[in-house]
């Protein structure tokens, strides 16, 4: 019977020490991902795939507990190691937009519509992005689709109806204000922003009917 020899033993136990892969094992076991990843990432021979898998978890963790700064620079690192999905770059646009890093939130959420046209909230957020720079028209193409195709989302009726307002299409604001209000009818808000659109065409009646509204719904 052939003897096991040193070598094999070696190459089975994979080329990292045991007691950095008890460590890990350890460090799992605290819950400690960070730690975890980085001594995997920099210390160990694992595949490709599983690597971004760790590093996929790092950055969401990191992201989860508001570290949105470091979140950035993992899901940065994850997209140039091959991880290229809309997910991923939407997360990272949020991740740059709470550090106030617009440009690179739009850029990120534009990716992310590219790869999957399907991705609401991506052009959600590129056209909230679009009201907050008072872009109105650019927000009105990213939201109005998204209105033709759900028709019960209150956000997407709502901000689709302030950037008609700030463009001074009224009609069409009061027209997605009413649709908005339909879904949540309690918003006092949404009632006080439809009163300055009906303000501003001149309907002062129907203004006061909506302040009323958001008076009533503000003392409940």
């Amino acid at each position: 019977m052939a003897v096991e020899t040193e070598t094999n033993k070696q190459k089975k136990a994979g080329s990292v020490p045991l007691l950095v892969r008890m460590q890990a094992f350890v460090y799992k076991l605290n819950k400690s991902l960070d730690r975890l990843v980085d001594l995997y990432c920099r210390l160990t021979r694992i595949e490709p795939l599983e690597a971004k898998n760790i590093l996929a978890r790092k950055a969401a963790s990191l992201m989860k507990k508001g570290q949105y700064g470091k979140a950035i620079d993992q899901y940065n690192k994850l997209i140039r190691m091959g991880r290229e999905e809309a997910v991923v770059y939407y997360n990272l646009g949020l991740c740059c937009e709470r550090e106030g890093m617009d440009e690179e939130a739009q850029s990120a959420y534009m990716k992310a519509g590219e790869m999957d046209k399907h991705f609401g909230d991506a052009f959600y957020r590129l056209g909230l992005l679009a009201i907050k720079n008072d872009e109105p028209k650019t927000a009105v193409k990213y939201l109005g689709p998204l209105a033709r195709r759900n028709k019960e989302s209150f956000d997407v009726l709502y901000n689709l109806a302030v950037a008609y307002d700030k463009l001074k299409d009224y009609e069409k604001a009061v027209e997605n204000f009413r649709k908005a209000i339909a879904v949540e009818p309690d918003y006092s808000k949404a009632h006080k922003r439809l009163g300055h659109t009906y303000d501003a065409m001149g309907k002062h009646q129907e203004a006061i009917e909506c302040f009323k509204k958001a008076m009533e719904l503000e003392e409940i």
